[in-house]
């Protein structure tokens, strides 16, 4: 009986044992609550999905951030503080409030950032749960989604090293790699930190206290970044309908008060690159990246009719890029990155159920040339650039009402000038084997721009001219053209 006693004590404290230890271990994964009590202080966490978004501008894309430069960030999904921690929760928390003007349900100021890391701390310790400063890029995505609400009282610290844009740098030169920026969090060494408003970006000393800083708070949570999101803008495999263009018929649609046109086009194989038959001067020297002509064949396939326009940009979107104007909803809207094409695409395809994507340069320029269809023409349409397009000659540098030039072969507008449209490529030189359904480069942040603009001169608005930019890089002549 004593032996008997003896192992059932052992059981049960072995039991216990395990009991303990299952208590004591951290959960997996994100561990975070849309709500929290501190005390008789209160607070509320606003979600934000994992996405994409164009850092470096305002949320209603109309004016750009000072001292920073716009590039595409993809982000995991995170919880972010609804207001700037209030004086009252730095209070219960801290024992003192150190504001200079003293409102409990004010934001607190008068903190520096090394002050926040001790409450960060202490708010783990009656909470339960880990907590941190926003990234800059947390930041400001979750300003693009909740607006100027509750973002506009006190400047903010960011939870990374300051990373100083040297004054001659641009767009183009300055961020590397020049591709999709994942998750970013600032240089690794800095002293000064990020200190955000909605327009402006300023180092601070991480041990400097100011009137009007403040912080709030975040956390990660399961929402991570997945192929749905990254496949389109960082994968090399084109995500195709099946399409049977014999009809010969075009495809309409409706988004909102919007219609557009999808052209159908059916396959075959053509002579990609420049051809003796394409320029109509003679004085030209044809550029290197357009050599050698080579043997492609494509399957059917749909592209617009026109560029996308401003008011279709809207329509999809609720807002419209930098410098358009939705008073002129008729003109090809600009202003657009190769990802922001890529965010539009995704709420476009939502809408519509379809799926919407970028032509293929090589789809492009077999459309542009006029599919089976084609006369050889040097521009798209004609030899006459006067009745095919508008370029730097007739359209003043601005874009023009879409479809107002003759239409080419297969009744499609403004392929050459206008804008330039985004393909779905990356770019790379031409091979000399025969092609099927090509797609570009398997790597790289340089994408294929074609067609010319209403600021090119004539021999950039050439059906087989190519252009090479940074898929982040957006002008007022850039836009895009869809295709199925």
């Amino acid at each position: 009986m004593k032996k008997i006693a003896i192992l059932i004590i052992i059981s049960l404290i072995g039991l216990w044992a395990v009991s303990c230890r299952d208590s004591n271990e951290k959960t997996t994964g994100p561990d975070y609550s849309m709500s929290y009590t501190v005390g008789a202080v209160s607070f509320e966490m606003l979600k934000a999905p994992a996405g994409y978004f164009t850092m470096g501008v305002s949320a209603d894309n109309r004016r750009k951030v000072t001292k920073g430069i716009a590039q595409p960030v993809a982000l995991d999904g995170f919880v972010i503080s609804a207001e700037p921690v209030s004086q009252a929760l730095w209070t219960e928390v801290m024992g003192k409030n150190p504001s200079q003007i003293k409102d409990p349900q004010a934001p607190v100021d008068m903190v520096s950032w090394v002050d926040i890391q001790k409450f960060l701390s202490k708010l783990e310790k009656r909470t339960g749960k880990s907590f941190s400063l926003p990234t800059e890029a947390q930041w400001e995505y979750a300003h693009h989604l909740n607006g100027d609400k509750g973002f506009t009282s006190v400047a903010e610290w960011c939870l990374d090293n300051y990373d100083e844009v040297p004054e001659d740098a641009t767009k183009d030169d300055y961020f590397v790699p020049m591709s999709l920026m994942v998750n970013p969090a600032g240089p690794e060494k800095g002293s000064a930190k990020v200190v955000r408003t909605t327009l402006e970006r300023m180092p601070v000393e991480s041990h400097t206290r100011r009137v009007k800083v403040g912080f709030r708070l975040a956390q990660p949570t399961e929402d991570v970044l997945n192929e749905d999101i990254l496949g389109p803008i960082d994968g090399t495999v084109v995500k195709r309908e099946k399409v049977d263009a014999s009809s010969g018929l075009p495809e309409s649609f409706t988004v909102g008060n919007e219609s557009f046109k999808m052209v159908m086009v059916q396959g075959g194989t053509f002579s990609m690159g420049f051809n003796s038959t394409d320029s109509p001067y003679l004085d030209f020297k044809v550029p290197e990246n357009e050599v050698n002509a080579h043997q492609v064949t494509l399957d059917d396939f749909a592209i617009g009719e026109s560029e996308v326009t401003v008011g279709l940009w809207y329509a999809v979107m609720g807002s419209i890029p930098y410098l358009n104007d939705i008073k002129e909803p008729n003109k090809p809207v600009g202003n657009v990155s190769w990802y922001d094409c890529q965010v539009f695409l995704r709420k476009l395809n939502a809408m519509t159920g379809r799926t919407f994507r970028l032509p293929t340069e090589a789809e492009w320029e077999y459309a542009a040339r006029g599919g089976k269809f084609s006369r050889h023409y040097g521009f798209s349409g004609s030899n006459d650039m006067k009745i095919s397009m508008w370029n730097i000659d007739n359209a003043d540098s601005k874009p023009q009402i879409v479809k107002t030039k003759k239409p080419n072969e297969l009744g499609i507008y403004d392929m050459s000038g206008n804008v330039w449209e985004w393909c779905y490529d990356r770019a790379e030189e031409y091979p000399t084997d025969p092609q099927v359904n090509p797609t570009g480069a398997k790597e790289g942040g340089t994408r294929i721009l074609r067609g010319g603009s209403c600021a090119s001169r004539w021999d950039a608005c050439r059906i087989s001219n190519r252009s090479y930019m940074p898929g982040k890089n957006f002008k007022g002549t850039f836009g895009l053209r869809l295709a199925l």
